[in-house]
């Protein structure tokens, strides 16, 4: 149990994480420390259905989760175990924190109680702030895409253009640039789509998340980047991203997408 970290977030389906968090609860509390978590000990027996006292799952109140919930939570937060070794905080939806109630948590996250663990669990990582989630270890769940929706050459072209912003480039490479992306004949959502994951990806390289990486063949660029670019500039980078994703889904113009997908990443790095 010496391995279980303070915070984590669970990215993917709402269901899926849940069962993910509690198998972690019951980890940290089974009954048979040898064989944990064995399923089969009155204390994973309760976690499993959810009855156990110190598991906390916090829902949105609505269409949040608010700060008055988090503020509970954190004064519970110094109340010991009434039963385990650990008190398990699941935060359901946690894309709907609002953002008063992250910096409430946050100073719990840089200052973890060695008696509680917090799980958030979110399928969009771009609604969480950037401090939250680089004090906590992400494990993904999601289902990656089985094969590449683009070419070879495409996505090593696109991935050069993406890197290569990132590193201060001038107006007549940025021109270059944004005339090259409006030249590779696919589908912009997936050029778009594609350049999400690349961030995605260094993202789960920054934090040391647990999870696979979406485009293993990039992966020396990834590494590389990683290193180099903070992990608020990346989660930026995925913002801006989307918005052009999102102009693209209502038939945006190609070459203004384009434009502003570039002026946002500048921008940001």
């Amino acid at each position: 149990m010496d391995n279980i970290s303070h915070a984590y977030i669970f990215l993917g389906d709402e269901e899926e994480t849940t069962q993910k968090a509690l198998k972690l609860a019951q980890t940290a509390n089974c009954e048979n420390a040898d064989l944990a978590p064995c399923g089969f000990c009155s204390t994973c027996r309760k976690i499993q259905s959810q009855v156990y006292p110190d598991t906390i799952h916090v829902h949105p109140d609505g269409a949040a989760i608010k700060i008055e919930q988090v503020r509970k939570m954190i004064l519970d937060l110094a109340e010991k175990p009434m039963e385990g070794n650990k008190k398990v905080y699941i935060l359901h939806e946690a894309h709907t924190i609002t953002p008063q109630a992250q910096n409430a948590l946050l100073k719990t996250l840089e200052e973890p109680c060695s008696e509680s663990i917090i799980i958030l669990l979110s399928n969009n990582i771009k609604q969480l702030i950037p401090t939250v989630v680089s004090r906590c270890q992400i494990q993904d769940f999601t289902k990656a895409e089985a094969e590449p929706l683009l070419s070879v050459e495409s996505r090593q072209k696109i991935a050069d253009i993406i890197f290569n912003i990132t590193q201060k480039a001038g107006h007549t490479e940025f021109c270059i640039y944004a005339r090259e992306l409006s030249n590779i004949e696919e589908k912009i959502e997936e050029v778009l789509e594609f350049t999400i994951s690349l961030f995605r990806d260094m993202l789960i390289v920054k934090t040391n998340a647990d999870a696979a990486l979406i485009n293993q063949d990039l992966e020396p660029m990834i590494y590389k980047y990683s290193s180099i670019l903070a992990t608020d500039s990346m989660l930026r980078a995925i913002d801006v991203t989307y918005r052009q994703l999102k102009a693209a889904k209502f038939r945006g113009n190609k070459n203004l997408i384009w434009y502003n997908l570039l002026v946002g990443l500048k921008e940001v790095f």
